[in-house]
């Protein structure tokens, strides 16, 4: 598998989490820009903490961040708890399922 992608994450389920969103952007031709820098992150040529303080794929970092807050300030307060309270419940059942394997 390689270095790790983030050298702080030290939990191997989330480490896997990662690399799938990355090898999910990495297929994805509608933003090449993202796609480009999942490809490099995976193939080792940068590090995601690098790729983020690069003047060419900050961009896609700084994109993301403020359309996400966008979206999440768009939220009521119960919108925010309640997918709050389905990630916690969806990263468990994913956690259960890959132990269980």
């Amino acid at each position: 598998m390689g270095r790790p992608l983030l050298s702080s994450l030290r939990d191997p389920f989330e480490e896997r989490r990662l690399r799938e969103a990355l090898e999910e952007q990495a297929r994805d031709d509608s933003d090449p820009l993202a796609r480009d820098m999942a490809r490099d992150v995976l193939a080792g040529n940068v590090t995601l903490y690098e790729a983020a303080g690069s003047g060419i794929y900050g961009e896609v970092f700084a994109r993301r961040a403020q359309e996400h807050a966008a979206w999440w300030h768009d939220l009521s307060d119960s919108e925010r708890e309640r997918l709050y309270a389905e990630g916690r419940q969806a990263v468990a059942k994913a956690r259960e399922e890959e132990e269980a394997r």
